[in-house]
């Protein structure tokens, strides 16, 4: 223990002895073997009056302290300083006596000795006279005497717990309770269970709520119902698209990797992108599978995977008793071609119960001032989107991020990646300056450690080449924590995973195959196609895709 330790104990015992009557009146401290061990401590004394005298301990009574080479609070010296008990407020040692260390060696090394000298006395009875003095008599027997003590015990009589209750008298304590609380019934717990308190309605209507409903407010809204439509771009901007050429990307790290069912283990077939698009093409004109209709297959299967695997399902949505707002998803819009399903998967979540954001970065595939530009089904999508209850946002990303931190008290819990698709690159369609300012804000964003585990890429992960399944920037890139594929996964997705842009080991990406309603006969059009000539690869319309060797 330290010194400080010692005199923090020290100053306990000695505040505790000083007012105990283990030292009789005009007795000396030398005279008391309690009190000797702190003669020469010098203390600050706290008087009732103010006062801080300090000094050495001299002597020690039961009503009265003696410090030598006392001064008081003026730090006027005074030789020897009598204060009565009844005067001191509090006591605190300053300096512990020169030999405490040395004698308390001593002290403790004499209370061994003794110790180890005492005579056994599990079998004896203690005795202690009327002068004080300590008898060791051995017991005769070993054995008690039961018979005299039980006629004791039975002479003893029993405890009276009704007449000793009545001295209590319950009902002033609680009245003396009741005079002195002053905290209003409706500020306690028990208050908030009130109706007047949530619904603010009267008290002859209903006084509590039942076990089967809701203390909170169920009308729950923040800023949702306030945000606008979109705004257009009145005037075309000329676009002139420069390829970025695909930069190498790392050495393989395996060839043997394939894409599998994750439940019946077949291997699944992998579709370049120039394939995939000869496959819906020949889907709309041979067998009038237009592309409205596998849009809209799509979003179906889609958004029943997302209601269902990651928004909670029924028992969230469809909890009309839930008084919590409704999950906000946010999508991410670039491409044209892969904006039509990821509006109208938004327009089957707001179907749902589900609120979905749009964001579109390049505000000129919204530009309807040119029918020859314009993209009709996309078009289509967005008008259905927005009649459905979405919302779309252009402009600078700032005014999502002010919508989502301060306008509504939902967070979002997942985010739609739809800026590229299979078919395009993030440098072809976000050439501008102020996309491009944009995207790399969206990007970082997307990046951040609350965010990253909420990113679902449709077709490919943003700045993945679809073909090479190479990076296409060091720095314009998302990564996803669950990645779709629509009818035919893409070849450029297992690359990804041989040449290490996706990693295998470490990537906790989830990846889903989605049907679209491809006709089975598509595949015998072409020989190029028949290697696809199967049925849907199971009896769902969603399969869950591993990577294997």
């Amino acid at each position: 223990m330290s010194a400080g330790g010692l005199r923090d104990e020290r100053e306990g015992r000695l505040w505790s002895e000083l007012g105990s009557s283990s030292v009789r009146v005009g007795e000396s401290c030398t005279s008391s073997p309690t009190m000797t061990q702190y003669l020469n401590y010098r203390v600050n004394l706290q008087l009732k009056d103010g006062s801080n005298p300090s000094g050495l301990i001299t002597r020690v009574s039961n009503d009265s302290i003696t410090l030598r080479d006392a001064t008081d609070a003026h730090k006027h010296p005074i030789p020897d300083l009598n204060i009565l008990s009844t005067q001191i407020a509090d006591l605190k040692v300053i300096k512990l006596p020169a030999d405490f260390y040395k004698s308390n060696k001593k002290n403790k090394e004499r209370e061994k000795k003794h110790s180890s000298s005492e005579p056994e006395t599990s079998n004896s009875i203690i005795v202690e006279d009327s002068n004080n003095k300590i008898k060791i008599k051995q017991n005769q027997d070993n054995d008690p005497d039961w018979d005299n003590e039980s006629s004791k015990v039975s002479n003893l009589t029993d405890f009276d717990f009704a007449a000793n209750l009545k001295m209590f008298d319950k009902s002033s304590v609680f009245a003396d309770f009741k005079k002195k609380d002053t905290v209003n019934p409706h500020d306690r717990l028990v208050g908030h269970n009130k109706l007047e308190n949530v619904l603010k309605v009267a008290k002859s209507k209903k006084d509590k709520y039942d076990i089967d409903e809701m203390v909170l407010d169920s009308n729950k809204k923040d800023n949702w119902d306030n945000i606008g439509n979109a705004t257009r771009r009145q005037s075309k901007v000329e676009r002139s698209k420069s390829p970025n050429p695909l930069k190498d990307g790392p050495n393989s790290s395996s060839t043997n990797l394939k894409f599998v069912d994750s439940l019946s283990l077949n291997p699944i077939p992998l579709a370049s992108p120039v394939q995939m698009l000869e496959i819906e093409r020949l889907s709309s004109i041979s067998f009038g599978l237009s592309s409205n209709l596998i849009t809209e297959i799509a979003a179906t299967n889609l958004s029943q995977l997302i209601t269902s695997k990651i928004l909670g399902g029924s028992t969230r949505l469809s909890n009309k008793k839930n008084h919590n707002l409704p999950p906000l998803v946010l999508l991410l819009i670039g491409s044209s071609r892969v904006a039509s399903r990821n509006f109208a998967t938004g327009r089957h979540l707001t179907n749902h119960g589900v609120r979905v954001l749009a964001y579109v970065l390049n505000e000129e595939i919204l530009d309807d001032t040119n029918e020859e530009d314009i993209d009709h089904q996309l078009s289509v999508q967005l008008h259905l989107f927005e009649s459905c209850g979405g919302k779309v946002i252009t402009g600078e990303f700032n005014q999502v991020l002010d919508i989502i931190n301060n306008q509504l008290d939902t967070p979002v819990e997942l985010i739609i990646d739809g800026l590229q698709g299979y078919d395009d690159h993030l440098d072809d369609i976000f050439y501008e300056d102020i996309d491009s300012k944009n995207l790399n804000h969206v990007i970082k964003w997307c990046h951040e450690s609350s965010q990253i585990n909420k990113i679902m890429s449709l077709e490919v992960p943003s700045g993945l080449d679809g073909g090479s399944g190479i990076l296409t920037s060091d720095t314009l890139h998302i990564k996803c924590r669950w990645l779709i594929s629509f009818g035919i996964p893409i070849t450029g997705l297992l690359l990804a995973y041989k040449n290490g842009q996706l990693d295998v080991e470490n990537d906790d990406i989830t990846h889903y195959l989605i049907d679209i309603g491809i006709p089975n006969k598509v595949y015998q059009a072409k020989s190029n196609l028949r290697k696809f000539d199967k049925f849907w690869y199971s009896a769902e319309s969603i399969i869950k895709i591993d990577v294997t060797d």
